[in-house]
């Protein structure tokens, strides 16, 4: 029995001056009542305030793909502010450190021959939308359902139009909840949704015919490569190929979401892994371990609107000192001995694919695993195993309530998980955390048969 009451005191005053914790959202993150409060960290393991351990896959949500308190990253970071200021003026003063980062992201992410800065991936989808608009001299932004973008008005959650005959604008007009719209907000400016289209994933006839019809006022399509903020969907062969052509052809800019992907399944975002370069990208979490650092980059060509004022993109922190030391920091570690780190991160991800698998059959639980290198999703009431899936269609059956329930068990076995089944490996999981993984994993789905508890398909 996990211990909780210094964390159930602390979270009665947390609660009183933060509505709605740190980030919200729609979607159940808590297995408890209490919230967790961590005392230290280190590697793969948390110790929160009531002495309980915890072997985590949440990742911070994605940034920290080294580990926590990775000990070389420590080090220059430590190095770095003994001898400088964290930010010392954004584009007033400069350093060395911006030239070596933008000397790796050029080499290592196909799209990108220039860059530009700012904290967060919000920010980054914003500046990325900016600048296709002025570049293309058009309006019009496509979205893709179930890729998420950030925060803002124009980006957060919606609906594709549900009158087929309409202009493809995104419909956030109705009240959303669970099972809805998850991603629904009071708050919203009424005419968010006239500044974007959206479009289903995956769907070529649609696509084509949205690009074909509303090209004079389209600037630029935003997507992600592979849909890591839904349950890791990947493009059916030849759909991002065909959004490259459209771009071409119509010219329309092809921006790809890399805030996930990036440098975690693989040196050079999802773009590398399905063999599409967009014109641009939006990148961040991974890019710093930790450190909140994102960025646009891309074409030459794109990208030199933001030159001589023609668009701004101004702020306090992009390029801050600290951030760029992070960056270069986490680029040498990834990159070292040509990148070994990818394949000592999928070889204990792939162990505890399989034992998942393989415990899921022991107990006639439905399960497919949906991967990328560093990531994957527990897809529970949905057969098949590890394999790839491409539409709503096939995550058919998938039941967010047992996902739930394993999550609580096993938080209570030592093992913390992300919401919604995505798990993030990280080079600091090792062998020996994976066994106890799948010890706790045993534990918790022998509960949720015995419970009840999963869904059996007839």
């Amino acid at each position: 029995m996990l211990k909780k009451d210094k964390s159930e005191a602390l979270t009665q005053k947390f609660n009183k001056y933060y509505p709605g914790g740190h980030s919200n959202l729609r979607i159940p993150m808590d297995v408890t009542k209490h919230r967790l409060f961590i005392e230290r960290s280190g590697g793969t393991h948390l110790v929160d305030v009531d002495g309980n351990e915890y072997i985590e896959y949440n990742g911070s949500m994605g940034p920290n793909i080294l580990g926590h308190a990775y000990p070389e990253y420590v080090e220059r970071l430590k190095e770095y502010m003994d001898n400088n200021g964290t930010a010392i003026g954004s584009n007033l003063l400069f350093s060395p450190l911006d030239i070596e980062v933008a000397e790796k992201l050029c080499k290592f992410v196909p799209c990108v021959e220039e860059v530009k800065f700012t904290t967060s991936g919000s920010e980054a989808v914003q500046m990325a939308f900016r600048i296709m608009r002025a570049y293309t001299g058009k309006t019009t932004i496509v979205r893709v359902e179930g890729h998420y973008g950030g925060w803002p008005d124009n980006i957060l959650g919606g609906r594709i139009n549900p009158d087929p005959d309409a202009r493809p604008h995104v419909d956030f007009s109705y009240v959303g909840g669970p099972g809805v719209d998850p991603f629904y907000t009071e708050g919203r400016v009424p005419w968010a949704g006239k500044e974007v289209f959206m479009i289903p994933w995956n769907d070529f006839e649609k696509l084509e015919e949205t690009f074909d019809k509303y090209h004079e006022e389209i600037a630029g399509i935003h997507l992600e490569g592979i849909v890591w903020n839904h349950d890791g969907l990947y493009p059916k062969p030849g759909y991002l190929e065909k959004v490259r052509e459209l771009c071409d052809k119509y010219n329309i800019v092809m921006s790809m979401d890399e805030v996930i992907t990036g440098f975690r399944v693989n040196i050079g975002g999802a773009q590398s892994v399905v063999g599409v370069t967009p014109d641009i990208c939006t990148m961040g979490k991974a890019m710093a371990n930790g450190i909140p650092v994102a960025c646009v980059g891309g074409k030459k060509k794109i990208m030199d609107t933001i030159r001589n004022g023609r668009v701004l993109c101004p702020g306090t922190f992009p390029g801050f000192g600290l951030g760029q030391c992070a960056v270069n920091a986490t680029l040498d570690i990834l990159s070292r001995d040509n990148c070994a780190v990818y394949s000592q991160v999928f070889k204990v991800q792939e162990r505890l694919m399989d034992g998942l698998v393989e415990i899921a059959k022991q107990y006639d639980i439905p399960l497919t695993l949906t991967e990328s290198n560093g990531v994957f999703s527990t897809i529970f009431g949905v057969p098949g195993g590890r394999r790839r899936l491409y539409t709503n269609e096939d995550l058919k059956g998938f039941d967010k309530k047992i996902v739930e329930s394993f999550q609580k068990y096993m938080q209570g076995n030592g093992v913390f998980l992300m919401f919604g089944g995505r798990w993030y490996v990280n080079a600091s999981h090792t062998m020996e955390d994976i066994e106890k993984t799948l010890e706790a994993a045993d534990k918790s789905m022998k509960a949720l048969k015995e419970n009840n508890l999963c869904f059996i398909p007839v």
